[in-house]
């Protein structure tokens, strides 16, 4: 890596191909991409990578997004501990909260994201608008979901300074008024998930049609019990849906279903996180929002109250090889899955290409899979200390 005058070139092998390449970056992005001929030293490169996106963080570094006293310190280290992972864009994830709340505590994120423009590019909001029923509710609670409502949308929007990005929705609750939701978000620029729902397939088409593009965590928020045909997991799969989230940390998704899920949707599968406090944190008590949630030494995230899964303790870098390893498919397809669409669903150019902005790892592949460096916009923002 040889930095000058604001420029850089970097030497490493491509996550695809495996081919060494010669990178030139200037002003933040990716000046010149090309292939070194003949390069015999090329298997000691590192591995070069678009850094990872993730829709759903809910907490980090024992840091909860949802906690009424994040503080810019917090909100910091949160955004660092990213980094330190792979993770050079993330959505905040907001969960079911009071209606009259969203308005100021959105203004409060916006406030925090703007003093530390680091890899937090905007909002999720996962509620108020989801399925109350026992199977698709989770952690949420009900008393605070609604049907969907326009002039709410219009005061996130404003109240988040337009940094509201994505929406997820249970679309059944009120099929005519969630559509209307569906394409007044899109126009305002947020991208519409479907999840915490039993939409059927004809639900779920209209929804498509009106602007949705994910469904959030396939396979969680989900009643242990369904009909042998007419259930959510076929309806995905045989709808239009463009895409569908799934947590690679095993827990959350038994292997075995993982494979299953993943055959089935093929190229359509995102991967998320969602991260809670508890993630890159020892075991032990952390909240969610208002929810107690205890983290077991295996990593296990589980409301106290209930039993039910609250968040994950995932980290973004290590759910590519973990997704891997349930599979067996490539590890750079899953990079994919946890990049570059992502990043499509938010519509963000990403990936290793002349003219895109140069966000990337930097990693090793053996003796286990380890990163070196992060960049962000061309600036190193992690090296490994090892």
């Amino acid at each position: 890596m040889r930095p000058q005058n604001n420029a850089m070139k970097i030497e490493a092998r491509d996550y695809r191909s495996g081919l060494p390449l010669s990178i030139s970056i200037e002003k933040g992005v990716y000046k010149k991409i090309e292939r070194i001929p003949n390069s015999h030293d090329s298997l000691s490169f590192p591995w070069i990578a678009p850094g990872l996106v993730d829709l759903q963080i809910n907490g980090f570094g024992g840091i909860d997004v949802n906690s009424e006293g994040l503080s810019s310190e917090q909100f910091e280290i949160l955004c660092r501990k990213l980094f330190e992972n792979g993770c050079t864009h993330f959505l905040a994830t907001i969960i079911t909260r009071p209606r009259n709340s969203y308005q100021k505590y959105l203004q409060k994120l916006n406030q925090l994201h703007c003093a530390l423009p680091l890899n937090c590019i905007g909002f999720h909001l996962e509620g108020p608008f989801l399925s109350p029923s026992e199977g698709s509710r989770g952690v949420h609670r009900i008393e605070w979901m609604m049907k969907p409502d326009l002039s709410w949308l219009d005061e996130v929007m404003e109240a988040s300074g337009g940094k509201v990005k994505l929406i997820t929705i249970a679309p059944e609750i009120d099929r005519e008024l969630s559509i209307q939701f569906i394409r007044e978000a899109v126009a305002l620029g947020s991208a519409v998930a479907i999840g915490h729902s039993e939409a059927s397939w004809e639900i779920i088409q209209s929804a498509v049609i009106a602007g949705a593009k994910l469904w959030t965590h396939l396979g969680n928020a989900l009643s242990p019990v369904v009909p042998k045909f007419q259930n959510v997991l076929l309806d995905v799969i045989a709808s239009d849906l463009p895409y569908a989230s799934l947590i690679p940390d095993g827990k959350h998704v038994p292997m075995v279903a993982f494979r299953a899920l993943t055959k089935a949707l093929g190229s359509r599968v995102i991967l998320v996180s969602d991260a809670m406090a508890g993630a890159a944190a020892s075991p032990g008590i952390y909240h969610l929002g208002h929810i107690e949630i205890v983290v077991d030494p295996q990593g296990k995230a589980i409301e106290k109250q209930s039993g039910r899964l609250g968040g994950s303790t995932l980290r973004p870098f290590d759910g590519v090889f973990l997704a891997h390893k349930m599979t067996g498919t490539p590890w750079w397809e899953w990079w994919d899955a946890y990049s570059v669409r992502p990043a499509e669903i938010l519509g963000i150019p990403h990936g290793l290409k002349e003219g895109n902005e140069a966000s990337f790892c930097l990693f090793d592949l053996s003796p286990r899979p380890f990163l070196r460096e992060l960049y962000h916009k061309g600036k190193k923002v992690y090296c490994s200390s090892q």
